[in-house]
């Protein structure tokens, strides 16, 4: 690799790492968020107080997030912008996750595969509510108590 390169890719490499934070600092750290709504183009799917319990994510000090995808577990990691005005960039490594057949309604396959295609969240300024965004879905969250 030729100087020039080698400088080119070491400015890129810090202008991402300026984008993203490091999860034990990032304000989502340490939180946990129950799934009340999956919205679609034009269409709202709310779910039950006992489906939202089934349905759960919390991210963790040093980059996982452990879930609940109804019947079953799984695990991820996560990257996220700081927020500006209560918005950033997040992303999702892939979901490793058990998978048994949970009876319907269930909404667990459709939580682990919005997860790896996330690109932005929201957050209320109270802090109790979490949104994130894909190219095809939004996901609601509310805090969990």
């Amino acid at each position: 690799m030729s100087f020039r390169a080698a400088i080119i890719a070491t400015a890129t490499t810090l202008a991402l790492g300026g984008c993203m934070t490091i999860p034990d600092s990032h304000p989502l750290a340490g939180t946990e968020w129950q799934l009340t709504a999956i919205d679609t183009s034009g269409s709202t799917t709310s779910l039950t107080p006992t489906l939202q319990r089934r349905h759960t994510l919390a991210f963790i000090n040093g980059g996982e997030v452990q879930l609940q995808l109804d019947c079953n577990r799984g695990r991820s990691t996560w990257t996220a912008g700081q927020p500006m005005n209560g918005a950033g960039n997040i992303s999702f490594g892939p979901v490793a996750g058990t998978r048994m057949a949970c009876p319907a309604p269930s909404f667990g396959n459709d939580l682990a595969g919005a997860l790896e295609q996330a690109l932005r969240y929201t957050t209320t300024l109270d802090g109790r509510q979490l949104v994130l965004e894909t190219p095809e879905l939004r996901l609601t969250f509310a805090a969990a108590e």
